[in-house]
């Protein structure tokens, strides 16, 4: 491709999949109500949240709505993150001042002027921590003190009560110059770290007993729950109380309650279908400025891939612009390759819930010929490569047996593969790892063809240690395994098994080891996929 553009991961600025309509609705809740709620916009990581919500600010139109855009992500470092919610709340007030008339300007600034005072105040010579509500700032308690120590009793006494005081009365002014609500849009709390974002949800609590506040948040369910569940694990681990069940059964309480009472308008970004995928495609392709022979490209070449990487029949707009990048990035950087065979390893790499990638980790040289005994009907070819496959998921049997999957076939995916994975976020250890499970695998088949053919002690001796060599060759290559945990256990399991070895072993003897050995080693492999998935998520928000 002579010219080539990467798709950026923002927002869609022509929302498609009937976002439009939606953020109508909101808005029009958002514009008619009282302002002083809260809005959830619910999705996973990728579900179009930021492009929903940026939807409705297009909509909220009203001279009398201030819009404030808070990257919640932006100031996760900060340690009390009321502070620049407040500050950024100023700074949208005085770039809404400017162009006013000079009345309302005079106004607006001066608003903007009092929420300067409560942020250098809540910011300025702090030492000791304490709660505003449940927001938590820190402040000098001795400076306070001694500076309202002569203050009459008709005076705040408490900063925190002076601060909220100063904030009623500077909205309560804004509202005479002529704004009626301020709509403050929260994003990338999914980016946070699930506690930090429970943290700024926490100081929305503030202004909830201010008139003319609506939040517009856009979250990640499981995150906020996660965050609920460590927060309420944690204080019933301090009370003492030990059982499991009742931990799990007040956690999933508090879970939906604190959902309950934070957001009174909830709302789930649904799943995008397969069906819209074109739709979408045409979006991204407008957003993205994609042109020429790139454009033709991805109509006709990347397209039929993409139906490939919907996961129950739910497609992820931003996994399709990964995967486009992906591919985009490998055809400048490899233009050698054979541009359907890198989309069809992609597809295997993209694929987390297959269990076909660390097969082709971990058997390149023999993954094509099994493929293609599949694809000739041998329904058991996978099967005899790697016996844990068992019963192929429909969608990775159609996959498998269409057209996209031919280049599969050809031998010396290797490069392949390790262009894929050049471009796209995977485990380091992973690749090692899976190619230490396969030479097991080949280990234990020679182990127990030795045995049944009567080999001598020696020997036996010899591919046992082999055996135990590459065990703790697995266990080095994963991080953080420890005999405590379920892999370390198996791992810890598989080296006792080796142990047992010896010549005397007859054929029925034999057998059994085998097969306690083989399902060893596939509790092992389910372990490692377990790993895989979890830290691909933790590195990966949405």
């Amino acid at each position: 491709m002579e010219k080539a553009r990467i798709l950026l991961d923002s927002p869609a600025q022509a929302p498609v999949l009937g976002f439009d309509q939606t953020a109508i609705a909101l808005a029009t809740l958002i514009e008619q109500s009282e302002p002083r709620f809260a809005v959830g916009i619910f999705g996973g990581w990728g579900s179009g949240k930021t492009t929903l919500m940026d939807a409705i600010g297009r909509e909220l139109n009203r001279e009398d709505t201030l819009k404030v855009a808070f990257n919640a992500w932006r100031y996760e470092r900060e340690h009390h993150l009321i502070v620049p919610l407040l500050d950024t709340i100023r700074g949208e007030l005085v770039e809404y001042a400017a162009g006013r008339p000079a009345d309302t300007r005079e106004k607006v600034v001066a608003v903007a002027s009092k929420v300067g005072r409560v942020v250098r105040a809540l910011s300025m010579g702090m030492s000791a921590e304490v709660s505003v509500g449940v927001a938590k700032v820190v402040f000098d308690a001795a400076k306070f003190a001694e500076a309202v120590k002569d203050a009459p009793p008709t005076e705040p006494q408490s900063l925190y009560y002076a601060c909220f005081e100063q904030l009623k009365e500077a909205f309560q002014e804004l509202r005479c110059a002529g704004v009626e609500r301020v709509v403050v849009f929260v994003d990338d709390l999914d980016r946070c770290l699930p506690g930090n974002a429970l943290a700024v949800i926490e100081s929305m609590k503030l202004f909830f007993d201010l008139i003319g506040f609506v939040f517009v948040v856009g979250i990640d369910r499981v995150v906020l729950e996660q965050a609920v569940r460590e927060r309420v694990s944690g204080q019933i681990r301090g009370s003492g109380e030990p059982l499991p069940a009742m931990v799990n059964r007040r956690t999933r309480l508090a879970e939906r309650e604190y959902i309950k009472k934070i957001f009174q308008v909830p709302y789930e970004v649904p799943p995008m279908a397969a069906e819209q995928l074109d739709e979408l495609l045409e979006s991204i392709s407008r957003t993205g400025q994609l042109e020429g022979e790139q454009l033709d490209d991805l109509r006709s070449r990347v397209r039929p891939y993409l139906s490939h990487i919907a996961v129950e029949g739910q497609v992820n707009p931003r996994e399709v612009k990964r995967f486009i990048n992906a591919y985009t990035l490998q055809m400048l950087v490899r233009p050698h390759l054979q541009a359907a065979t890198v989309l069809a390893v992609q597809t295997l790499v993209f694929r987390d819930d297959w269990t076909l990638y660390e097969i082709l980790r971990a058997e390149t040289d023999a993954v094509a010929e099994a493929i293609r005994r599949y694809r000739d009907a041998d329904s058991s070819a996978l099967l005899d490569l790697w016996p844990e496959i068992g019963t192929l998921p429909a969608d990775m049997a159609r996959f498998l047996r269409s057209p996209e999957a031919r280049p599969l076939q050809q031998p010396n995916l290797r490069s392949y593969l390790t262009s894929v994975e050049a471009t796209v976020q995977k485990e380091r250890w992973a690749a090692e790892a899976y190619g230490l499970v396969a030479q097991l695998r080949r280990g234990m088949r020679e182990l127990v063809s030795s045995l049944q053919q009567g080999v001598g002690a020696n020997n036996l001796d010899e591919i046992s240690r082999d055996l135990a060599t590459l065990v703790a060759a697995l266990r080095a290559s994963v991080p953080k395994v420890d005999d405590g945990d379920r892999l370390g256990e198996r791992l810890t399991a598989f080296t006792d098994q080796i142990r047992r070895l010896h010549g005397a072993m007859n054929a029925d003897a034999t057998g059994s080891w085998a097969t306690q050995a083989e399902s060893t080693l596939s509790d092992i492999q389910l372990e490692l996929r377990l790993l895989r998935s979890s830290s691909f998520s933790m590195t990966d928000p949405g």
